[in-house]
């Protein structure tokens, strides 16, 4: 670990080349690393971090064995404005499962690679369709025609977010089915569709009688980063489930308008929950509001990785040398993707000018 000057004092130029480097270093370990789950994290990184000297990288990844490799990949470069990766997303969409041929006591084995294969094509189309090329119209049609439940609602889902009027009609009619599951999946939909045409909907439905209808009501509300939803999601922070409340805390942090900091800052008194605290937190620091640093530094010692990287995302969203000294501490942690995290969230700092404490 790197050594500071002084408590809250900004590191000497040495020490911050040497931190920089390091988590320089340890995402391009992630990059090529044997865990493809790490890839793809490490892969993501690179796309919100915005330098343009990692495309060749990026294009390198496009032909790795793992299909999510490849996707996250595609994503990051997408963001660097390279649309190198659309057509390998494409490519991934028209994979179709092998049908036929198995003798009975292999369908049971293929049945399962159809549905491992047919996910992975759903997160293709999902991100072919907030790339929104009308390149990819064909592909996602084509898509929407299939027998695969799952590749058909992605693809509807994805044209409806790329403007299609009768795609979208068909999740709105599905908000008033008796069946709880069958509503869960359609507020999800339009949580993926995230156009303002969805916001009245979802409105709607955050008065679900069901906690998991108003769960996924809350991430779509967040998801239309629409000023206009705050009170539902203020509201949503009050209530009584809390899965529903951290959704909602989550979205008022996702809505990035000033307007949110006072549901924060009430959710955050009534937290009763690490988890919630945490979110609460996170969306106050992305606000510019001031927030407490120990409750972080203290969350990078729990034994939940989830609350682990929150804490980064936190301290990230502060800044400062005293948020670089706690990061460059989570780059020693026991989980690879808490250290990717870190890595990243220090290469986004150490890139700024340097802060001063807040």
């Amino acid at each position: 670990m790197v050594v500071w000057r002084s408590a809250g004092a900004a590191p000497a130029p040495d020490a911050r080349s040497a931190l920089g480097a390091k988590a320089l270093g340890l995402l391009h370990q992630a990059t090529v690393h044997e865990d493809p789950d790490i890839r793809v994290l490490a892969l993501e990184q690179w796309g919100e971090l915005g330098n343009r000297a990692v495309i060749p990288l990026l294009q390198k990844a496009l032909k790795d064995g793992n299909r999510y490799v490849r996707i996250a990949a595609a994503g990051s470069l997408y963001q660097l404005g390279d649309t190198s990766g659309v057509k390998v997303l494409e490519a991934i969409v028209s994979e179709k499962p092998a049908k036929g041929g198995a003798t009975e006591g292999l369908a049971a084995m293929e049945e399962l690679r159809a549905l491992a294969k047919n996910k992975i094509r759903v997160a293709a189309v999902r991100a072919l369709a907030h790339m929104g090329s009308a390149s990819s119209l064909p592909v996602l049609k084509r898509a929407q025609r299939e027998e695969a439940g799952s590749v058909r609602d992605a693809a509807t889902a994805g044209l409806a977010r790329m403007g299609g009027e009768e795609e979208l009609s068909r999740f709105l009619a599905a908000l008033d089915d008796d069946d709880t599951g069958v509503r869960v999946e359609a507020v999800r939909a339009l949580g993926e569709i995230a156009t303002p045409a969805v916001t009245e909907p979802l409105q709607r439905m955050a008065k679900d009688p069901s906690y998991q209808v108003r769960a996924a009501a809350m991430e779509g509300l967040g998801a239309t980063l629409n000023p206009a939803v705050l009170p539902v999601l203020a509201e949503g922070a009050k209530d009584q489930n809390d899965l529903v409340r951290s959704r909602a805390v989550a979205g008022l942090g996702r809505l990035q308008n000033p307007g949110a900091a006072g549901p924060l800052r009430e959710s955050l008194g009534r937290a009763g929950n690490a988890f919630i605290e945490m979110v609460a937190i996170a969306g106050l620091a992305r606000l510019g509001q001031e927030v407490d640093l120990g409750v972080a530094q203290r969350s990078l010692s729990q034994p939940d990785a989830d609350t682990r990287v929150l804490a980064v995302e936190v301290l990230e969203a502060v800044g400062g040398p005293k948020a670089v000294e706690h990061l460059d501490f989570a780059l020693d942690d026991m989980e690879m993707r808490v250290r990717v995290r870190a890595a990243a969230a220090l290469v986004k700092l150490l890139g700024r000018r340097a802060e001063g404490p807040r």
